[in-house]
């Protein structure tokens, strides 16, 4: 691998590389790292407009077959711009915590998406009208997960009353196995505000990030939504409802 920038931004340290191998593919690719060296972003420098990234494609096919031609959609995690570039700037507002991110994702990245905001994306999506989104999208992580306020009760309830009617809540989360109490924490949360609410496989083959699981939430017409290729429903342990408290995180038992 070529290393083409390194930086210490918000995220921690910040790499890009161009790389002859990506997951058993051979080809020219350049990839985004954040500190723990996972990929968090991913172009193919020969086809540009190609989403690389297997989670990536599940997402954006779920957004298509839920709603074929949905309005608009609110992500946080905007990294290398896949889904922004995809979609264009009149779907996709999207919220980066680090400025050098966003700014990689236009130099580095070829993602010319100018709605873009920088700062916390909570925060961020509190700020918009209720009713403005078809989807809520949450692909933010820091070393050690989806970050906690992004995963609570009260931030799920804010999702849901920035939805419109049949409006989904997607989120991208890394499953570390049997037995993860914060993964199923999430989904349990879920299902305590939205009438439905299930984990997906995101996996593919080859050795991509077999590990990603996408939780979606929304009516329960969600149920009839024919899964993307290489994607299948994921059964997850019984988990505990996570809400905000001032300073820390409260765990609560059941989904009261």
């Amino acid at each position: 691998m070529q290393l083409i920038a390194h930086e210490k931004g918000t995220h921690g340290e910040l790499r890009i590389y161009d790389t002859t191998a990506l997951y058993g593919e051979l080809g020219r690719f350049r990839i985004l790292q954040f500190a723990d060296g996972a990929v968090q972003g991913a172009i193919d420098l020969r086809d540009p407009s190609r989403v690389v990234l297997a989670y990536q494609r599940a997402l954006i096919r779920l957004m298509d077959a839920i709603r074929p031609s949905f309005g608009r959609a609110f992500v946080i995690g905007h990294g290398a711009g896949t889904i922004a570039r995809h979609y264009g700037s009149e779907k996709i507002q999207a919220a980066e915590l680090d400025a050098l991110v966003a700014e990689w994702s236009r130099v580095y990245f070829g993602c010319r998406h100018g709605n873009v905001a920088i700062g916390d994306g909570r925060a961020l999506l509190a700020g918009t009208e209720a009713g403005s989104f078809d989807y809520v999208v949450v692909d933010a992580f820091t070393a050690e997960g989806t970050p906690p306020h992004l995963a609570t009760l009260e931030f799920y309830g804010l999702a849901r009353d920035r939805l419109r009617d049949g409006g989904a809540m997607l989120l991208n989360v890394i499953d570390r196995g049997k037995g993860d109490r914060r993964v199923a924490s999430m989904l349990a949360t879920l299902q305590a505000v939205f009438p439905y609410a299930a984990a997906i496989s995101a996996a593919a083959p080859g050795g991509e990030a077999g590990d990603n699981l996408i939780l979606i939430a929304g009516p329960l017409t969600l149920a009839r939504v024919e899964m993307p290729p290489g994607c299948e429903p994921a059964e997850l342990e019984p988990g505990y409802v996570r809400r905000d408290r001032v300073g820390s995180l409260e765990e609560q038992d059941g989904r009261g």
